[in-house]
């Protein structure tokens, strides 16, 4: 129970077509949030990229912004599996998972990888892309797990 209250689930979706965003609110930090979806990932045996810290680098070019990092990420087997199906897709590669702190919340955020049937014409992939979507989710809802 204590989950739902501290790990509280938005899946808010917005109401534009293409603009399919789930939300979810953390109760840790940007960092904790952080490393623990990396972590997570690296445990999954997924290919861990980076993170880009944008708030750092809005403060190079001295500009102050909340904390903002985007975690990028994907699973080499559905990586194939989509480019194979369609070579366009690989534009909205590799998987992404934004992490930030608002008016003193922190959140996690992504966009459904159904967003792509509609962005690239999609009359097939369907299982590749919803197995896209169930990964993100749980990566997210493992984080967000206390302990």
């Amino acid at each position: 129970m204590r989950f739902f209250l501290f790990a509280f689930v938005i899946s808010v979706t917005l109401g534009l077509d293409a603009q399919n965003m789930t939300i979810y609110r953390s109760s840790r930090s940007v960092d904790e949030t952080v490393n623990r979806i990396v972590e997570i990932i690296k445990n999954k045996k997924l290919a861990y990229f980076e993170t880009v810290e944008h708030d750092k680098v809005a403060l190079e070019y001295g500009v102050d912004i909340p904390p903002t990092r985007m975690i990028l990420f994907e699973d080499p087997n559905l990586m194939i599996e989509l480019i194979s199906c369609r070579q366009t897709t690989a534009l909205d590669l590799p998987m992404k998972i934004l992490v930030w702190e608002e008016n003193e919340d922190v959140y996690i955020g992504f966009f459904d990888p159904k967003v792509m049937k509609k962005r690239f014409m999609l009359q097939e992939c369907d299982d590749i892309i919803s197995s896209m979507s169930r990964l993100k989710i749980r990566v997210v809802n493992e984080a967000l797990r206390d302990g």
